[in-house]
């Protein structure tokens, strides 16, 4: 699967259906389906004399208290966290699940809102979100 850079430091796989746009400053891809998916990310810089603990304990004061699934786990290496909801919700008359995820490294965190129509992509947004990569600049 191709990678696509994010930043000069942080990367996603995704195949090539996916167009992307910024909008509203967040970066927005959609995959027409079926099934349609839809992908916004924002990376975040926090304070560096944050811990990747604390920003992300910050960041689960705002989360769905009552998702379906949660998914809290280690990242790619020691430095990094990771946690995700995923869950149901009605967007005007239309109801889609999404994997609503972070990646948090000391300076540096991913926010993912990974969209779907289909209560079967599970897997699809897991995978996405995991494939997230971050190689320091040199």
């Amino acid at each position: 699967m191709p990678r696509r850079g994010l930043t000069s430091e942080w990367s996603i796989e995704l195949d090539g259906s996916f167009k992307s746009r910024t909008v509203d400053g967040s970066l927005q891809m959609v995959s027409p389906g079926p099934p349609i998916r839809t992908i916004w990310i924002d990376v975040w810089g926090p304070p560096a004399h944050r811990s990747p603990e604390e920003v992300l304990e910050e960041l689960l004061q705002d989360v769905n208290p009552a998702p379906e699934r949660r998914f809290r786990e280690a990242g790619t290496d020691p430095e990094e966290l990771r946690y995700a909801s995923w869950y149901a919700e009605t967007y005007g008359e239309r109801e889609h699940w999404a994997l609503y995820a972070h990646t948090v490294r000391a300076g540096s965190y991913v926010q993912v809102a990974l969209l779907t129509d289909s209560p079967t992509d599970l897997d699809w947004a897991l995978t996405t979100w995991r494939s997230l990569r971050f190689t320091p600049s040199t």
